[in-house]
């Protein structure tokens, strides 16, 4: 009966044990969703984006940030290779331009690397570079901010 007694008493140890494992022990998440704020470095309006589905608009001439859009999903730790499909489209910045031309818009479309990140969720900063190329930040930091590891808060040039 002693011996009996001392199973059952080991037993229930472990179970207790395995249920306080299994309770202490939360898995990590794999990926994160993250807002999107766009930062366009061109002379021309980017009337709307999309970074793999999720996007937003009106993004003016040298301007940017401060307005999110919400959502795309990034796994939890950046790997080698790790890219996102983006499509925009654009046309002239100029609002004294009245030709033809400058009101067509211009969809431009890539699949543009993502720049290593070490933060868990943060933002998705996109920058709409000169000659139709784009750039994928993410990071808990805008540009402009102090160690922001990506290009300078948009500037026009002084032309």
């Amino acid at each position: 009966m002693a011996l009996d007694t001392v199973n059952r008493t080991v037993n229930l140890a472990l179970c207790i044990l395995a249920l306080t494992a299994c309770s202490t022990n939360e898995r990590a998440p794999e990926s994160y969703s993250v807002n999107i704020s766009p930062y366009n470095h061109t002379g021309d309006y980017i009337h709307q984006f999309y970074v793999d589905g999720g996007g937003g608009g009106n993004s003016r001439p040298y301007g940017g940030g401060g307005g999110f859009v919400c959502c795309v999903s990034f796994p939890a730790e950046w790997r080698p290779g790790l890219s996102a499909h983006v499509k925009w489209t654009t046309s002239s910045g100029n609002p004294n331009d009245m030709s033809p031309e400058a009101a067509v818009e211009h969809w431009h479309e890539k699949t543009v690397p993502i720049d290593k990140y070490d933060v868990q969720g943060g933002m998705l900063n996109v920058h709409f570079l000169p000659r139709g190329e784009a750039r994928l930040i993410i990071s808990n930091k805008g540009a402009g901010a102090k160690d922001y590891p990506g290009p300078a808060y948009p500037v026009k040039p002084s032309n």
